[in-house]
């Protein structure tokens, strides 16, 4: 069951610039921490009214009371929220969403984990941003199902691979792709990156974060192998809790109306979807 949001004041622990354009920011926030899984967000309120709306950020990982999440400086908000200094307070909700693992039967289902005996492999693709949530997904899993779960990572950068050494110290297995040249990794996007390596295919579940189109072909590359996938989608966001409408998804209606457009919130029936259930 999924706990009600909290919404205050918090202390930042630390934000700053990791790379150009990237910015790593920690803050405290007990309660937060405590109920977030892997795959939901903050809604963060930009200090003295700057912009209207929030800035929904994916939760990167929970570090004892503290969130951690990592942002692009894409815009005026961001730009607002990377000026903010250590020691500040800043107005956040959450945790909001959907997770990768928030449904029944679910590789982390206590209910699940206490009878079962089964082993897991899982794939975890990640491309730009969408890298930072998958961390928190793979250390979760590695909590709870310690040697029962193998897990894969293809993780696609630009530039630089953050966050690559810390997914090498969790997961059994990490691929990179860059779009840049001189990287040791392989040259291209992670969605070719998933041709390559044909043991990929072999998986019990994959999830995905990233860009719509990463997400789009890598959900035909799932579809096209019999793969399970779980897909974190990008919309812009008004309210973040389903009160406004305004960040729908088409989706396909199950049942006898199988194929009929269906519309949902990205917020709170996702961020985190199946695959097969996106109109892409």
């Amino acid at each position: 069951m999924r706990l009600p949001a909290e919404r205050g004041f918090y202390k930042v622990k630390r934000n700053r610039s990791i790379c150009d354009g990237l910015c790593e920011l920690s803050i405290e926030a007990p309660v937060i921490a405590l109920t977030a899984t892997a795959g939901q967000f903050v809604n963060i309120y930009l200090p003295g009214g700057a912009m209207l709306l929030p800035r929904p950020i994916g939760i990167a990982d929970v570090q004892g009371d503290n969130l951690l999440l990592v942002y692009q400086v894409a815009g005026k908000g961001t730009a607002v929220l990377s000026k903010i200094e250590e020691n500040d307070k800043i107005e956040i909700m959450g945790p909001l969403g959907t997770g990768f693992f928030d449904y029944p039967g679910s590789p982390t289902d206590p209910a699940e984990l206490e009878f079962d005996d089964i082993s897991y492999r899982i794939l975890l693709i990640g491309g730009g941003v969408g890298v930072f949530p998958l961390y928190f997904a793979a250390r979760r899993l590695k909590e709870e199902l310690g040697d029962r779960v193998y897990i894969e990572a293809a993780l696609g950068y630009r530039e630089q691979p953050w966050f690559a050494e810390e997914f090498k110290r969790i997961c059994d297995s990490v691929k990179i792709a860059s779009e840049e040249c001189g990287m040791d990794a392989f040259h291209g996007n992670v969605s070719s990156l998933l041709d390559v390596f044909p043991e990929l295919r072999y998986t019990d579940l994959a999830i995905a974060c990233g860009p719509h189109p990463m997400l789009e072909a890598v959900s035909g590359w799932c579809e096209s192998k019999r793969v399970l996938l779980r897909v974190s989608l990008e919309e812009r966001m008004g309210c973040g809790y389903g009160a406004c409408a305004g960040c729908h998804v088409h989706t396909y209606l199950p049942g006898a109306d199988e194929g009929r457009d269906n519309m949902k919130k990205v917020c709170c029936d996702g961020p985190v979807f199946w695959s097969e259930e996106v109109i892409w």
